[in-house]
């Protein structure tokens, strides 16, 4: 590497794949308004922590701008869209092979993404902390889970997304 190449390396510094946030993306079939009140009933029940005022590191915050849970040391941004993930559904349903993934996918009309912005968290934990949340909201409406750092899509209609929102918990 020249030396330009070096200096400029300091100031553009290149994002990798292991530089993308670990996100749970639940694709809805109907929309979803995640209240206030729904989170902290989801995170206290997921983290045994009543989220009433009473302990400083459990929290919700929610304005129109952002959501953010704070379980303990984790920070978790929420974020909803009444509109289909990655745009078209049936477009990014005709990428899978599988049949049941494509209907699956092709059926959500909205989302709800849990992202974790701590960026100095092992992924195994990172992905255990979202799980934890995600599971408790985990319902009817879900069509399937999606982990973009992983590529990977999980149905809900036979409960896989349920199991594998537990595997990733553990």
């Amino acid at each position: 590497m020249s030396f330009r190449e070096q200096v400029r390396s300091l100031f553009h510094r290149k994002k990798d794949e292991d530089d993308t946030a670990c996100s749970i993306v639940m694709l809805l079939r109907s929309p979803f308004a995640m209240s206030r009140e729904i989170l902290e009933a989801a995170a206290s029940k997921a983290f045994s922590v009543p989220y009433d005022g009473s302990h400083d590191m459990y929290f919700v915050m929610r304005d129109p701008a952002l959501t953010v849970v704070k379980a303990g040391g984790s920070v978790i941004k929420v974020l909803e869209a009444a509109q289909p993930y990655l745009g078209d559904p049936s477009e990014v349903a005709k990428g899978f092979t599988n049949k049941r993934l494509s209907s699956a996918w092709a059926e959500h009309c909205s989302w709800i993404a849990f992202d974790l912005l701590n960026d100095d968290v092992p992924k195994r934990q990172a992905y255990a902390v979202l799980a934890t949340l995600a599971a408790q909201v985990l319902d009817i409406r879900c069509a399937g889970i999606y982990l973009p750092k992983e590529n990977q899509f999980t149905i809900q209609s036979d409960g896989a997304a349920g199991e594998h929102l537990r595997r990733l918990m553990k």
